[in-house]
């Protein structure tokens, strides 16, 4: 079955069509695959004292919260005990200095609620005899024992590739959820602009224009910075795509849209929503409710349009709009590698011509994507 065909009876409803654009290869020269790491032991009586002063950070959105129950915590700090080797913790070191955990809060704040007394050992295999015991009813020498020893732990630093830290954090991801590049983005890049993908996300003119309040794996926050991102850099746009939203995201992490943009997003949806109605970007061979790509091909030449036109002529937009689903080329240009430069242009291109048939200037390169005949192989 291909990408752009009928979903069989027996698939799961969906909102979002599914997507291959985080196994898309990086697009780094030899020098760009720069990944600086520094190895240290972490000393297991400095952690607690590290965390309060806020050299190592255990409040990273993208990590689960902690989980562990006391049978398995009791066993990590028997296994310290024992000096058994504990698996290496990742960090990533921030503009700031500071370690930001990857790999290895569950066991760090473990090691930490135990030193401060919070829980007691239980269900001890090999030490029964400390079944019951919190850190201040071991004896000194268990206490010393388990102050000394030092768990080894590798830094990414700052000096490293930001594209190769962030696959990196991908390669690290390995809780139950795997988590999606949104999501990672939403902790790598945190500052203004992602708080702003988050407001903007939850505005109901957004919801309503998509079709659907689910945004479980920020989706929503990913399609706007789609938007922001494309308006800002059509031309230059060049996979993969989620390197090409990192660029942006991480360039611009410290400041929030600029007034005209955050504009030209609302009228869009504004816009888009009253001449095409609610969840315009679902597709009829898909029971999804969003398509990616069909959300990239209307979204923007409707903030490159003359907008006041398109609700003049929204009957002509609707007619061209609804026609796309005959289109053969661009089927597969929505339906198949929907990262490629050539099919990117195709579909948001084409949406501009038949925007412009029906009536309604637009303010894209005329023939943008249409001028290589061969872009679009079926």
């Amino acid at each position: 079955m291909t990408d752009d065909s009928p979903l069989p009876d027996d698939v799961e409803d969906d909102d979002y069509e599914s997507s291959s654009e985080q196994d898309e290869p990086l697009d780094l020269t030899t020098e760009e695959r720069r990944l600086v790491t520094q190895p240290y032991d972490l000393g297991v009586q400095n952690i607690s004292r590290d965390i309060e002063a806020g050299r190592i950070s255990l409040s990273i959105e993208y990590q689960r919260k902690y989980v562990w129950d006391l049978a398995k915590a009791s066993r990590l700090i028997e296994s310290l005990l024992l000096n058994v080797p504990i698996p290496v913790l990742y960090f990533a070191e921030d503009e700031t200095g500071r370690y930001e955990v990857i790999d290895g809060l569950q066991r760090l704040t473990t090691i930490k609620n135990f030193l401060e007394n919070e829980f007691p050992l239980t269900g001890l295999s090999v030490l029964t005899e400390l079944d019951g015991k919190r850190f201040r009813d071991l004896a000194p020498k268990d206490r010393r024992r388990l102050e000394n020893r030092t768990i080894r732990c590798i830094v990414i630093t700052e000096d490293s590739n930001p594209d190769i830290k962030f696959d990196v954090f991908e390669r690290l991801n390995t809780g139950a959820a795997m988590l999606t590049a949104q999501e990672l983005r939403n902790s790598v890049y945190r500052g203004p602009f992602n708080d702003e993908l988050k407001r903007l996300a939850a505005e109901d003119a957004f919801t309503e224009l998509v079709g659907t309040t689910s945004n479980r794996r920020m989706d929503f926050e990913e399609l706007i910075l789609r938007f922001f991102s494309l308006v800002e850099g059509l031309e230059n746009y060049k996979p993969a795509l989620r390197q090409f939203l990192n660029d942006y995201m991480r360039s611009h992490r410290a400041s929030t849209p600029s007034p005209e943009l955050i504009n030209i997003f609302h009228e869009t949806c504004t816009a888009v929503h009253d001449v095409l109605g609610a969840a315009p970007f679902k597709v009829p061979w898909s029971r999804n409710k969003i398509n990616k790509g069909m959300f990239d091909a209307i979204m923007v030449p409707t903030a490159f349009a003359d907008r006041a036109a398109m609700r003049e002529h929204a009957d002509a937009v609707r007619a061209v709009i609804s026609a796309l689903e005959d289109d053969a080329g661009f089927r597969t240009s929505i339906g198949r590698a929907t990262a490629d430069r050539r099919r990117m242009l195709y579909r948001i291109g084409l949406v501009a011509e038949l925007f412009r048939s029906a009536g309604v200037p637009v303010a894209l390169r005329e023939g943008l994507g249409l001028d290589e005949p061969e872009a679009i192989s079926l």
